[in-house]
């Protein structure tokens, strides 16, 4: 593991770099929220300032966008030209772990939403945390007595702002249990996922129509779902990317001389090439040194393993899958600090469970199958730790 983060071939999420977490805490300093922890960060107060105080505070989140997407941009298009600084994102870097991170202003270590696939004590079994469903059958939490807030423990400052709030996201996940939690159930308004222009258009009429303060937030999914479904490097994502882009410059040449553009992503992307994705089916013999399923991501993954078996579930990742993946011990986690700047939450703990299964590069784990999951195929992937999925741009106009 040291070795991997000294030669660079893995970034930790907590470095001398900007975090993403400096970032959250300084966006809620820029809305207004109440209460946030005094003083900023040195980071955090250096975020703020790039930002100003403007009148109109206007954040797009573009899902998947990493450095990698970037740096492959024209050196012309608008994202590089307004590159602010380079910022790391968490770990897992999934984003319902770095949605909750923006929303709380906390380290996952803390605010325990960590895995896309998560078991909940209080339904004995995996849930889906961000469709807030039990995976297997897909009900709804609310319906087996898990509120959202037993869900997403830590409470979103989203809807704390002092400014007019406007939060636009595609049609299908507007009111959801998760988007209801991150917006601090703040109306949204939904847009054809499949024409973004659109929520460039009402990010627009909606500024322009304010005579009052204003915090807009617009979430882009387009990078991420054609990334998971062409590849990272396939002509399709890459004009995908070409076209956020040329949204992006759209709406800050649109927006009046009082608003701030602020752009960042959540992760970055990996392909995962065949010969390196693994398939897990329910009668593996990984899963019989087990008490339980996995959990977590495909290149994060955690297993509830017994100090009994420890040392056989080590041997069993190593004799199979090489040096493609690591195993850790919950308090290997904890003293590594992979899960952020903070003590480890209870809920965090039991949510974790006893190993931690980390990809040491391209590799995944779909164990999809033992959780009655659809296996759609999924080209390339994110959750890991390498510079492709960790680094993603701040990016101010």
């Amino acid at each position: 593991m040291c070795s991997l983060l000294e030669s660079g071939e893995l970034l930790h999420p907590v470095s001398d770099a900007i975090s993403i977490v400096d970032f959250a805490n300084a966006l809620h300093s820029v809305m207004g929220v109440p209460n946030i922890p005094e003083p900023l960060s040195e980071r955090a107060a250096q975020i703020k300032g790039l930002i100003g105080e403007p009148k109109h505070l206007v954040m797009a989140l573009a899902d998947g966008f990493g450095m990698n997407f970037v740096e492959a941009l024209d050196h012309d298009s608008f994202v590089r030209q307004h590159i602010a600084a380079e910022m790391r994102t968490v770990f897992p870097s999934t984003t319902p772990i770095v949605l909750t991170t923006i929303a709380t202003g906390h380290w996952p270590a803390t605010h325990s939403v960590i895995g896309w696939f998560q078991r909940l004590r209080e339904i004995d079994a995996v849930s889906t945390i961000i469709a807030y469903q039990r995976t297997a059958d897909k009900k709804a939490l609310s319906e087996l007595g898990v509120s959202a807030e037993t869900a997403f423990p830590v409470p979103s400052r989203m809807g704390k702002t002092d400014r007019h709030a406007l939060h636009i996201m595609p049609e299908h996940i507007v009111a959801t249990a998760y988007s209801n939690y991150w917006t601090g159930y703040i109306k949204q308004h939904g847009y054809n996922a499949d024409h973004p222009q659109q929520a460039i258009e009402m990010v627009i009429q909606a500024v322009r129509n304010s005579n009052r303060p204003t915090s807009v937030y617009i979430y882009l999914p387009q990078v991420d779902s054609a990334a998971h479904e062409h590849g990272t490097w396939h002509a399709t994502t890459m004009q995908t990317a070409s076209v956020v882009d040329r949204l992006l410059a759209t709406l800050a040449d649109a927006l009046p001389s009082n608003a701030r553009l602020v752009v960042t992503a959540d992760h970055g992307h990996l392909d995962a090439p065949p010969d390196r994705t693994h398939i897990i089916e329910k009668q593996d013999e990984l899963l019989k040194l087990c008490d339980g399923p996995f959990t977590g991501d495909q290149r994060a993954i955690y297993a509830d393993v017994s100090d009994t078996n420890m040392g056989a579930f080590r041997a069993a990742i190593h004799d199979r899958f090489g040096d493609d993946f690591l195993v850790l011990t919950a308090q290997e986690v904890k003293e590594c600090g992979l899960l952020g700047a903070a003590s480890l939450a209870d809920e965090t703990r039991r949510r974790m469970r006893k190993a931690l299964v980390m990809s040491t590069g391209d590799a995944v784990l779909d164990y999809r199958a033992t959780l009655d999951e659809s296996r759609f195929p999924l080209l390339s992937h994110h959750g890991g730790l390498t510079p492709a999925e960790i680094r993603i741009p701040l990016v101010i106009a």
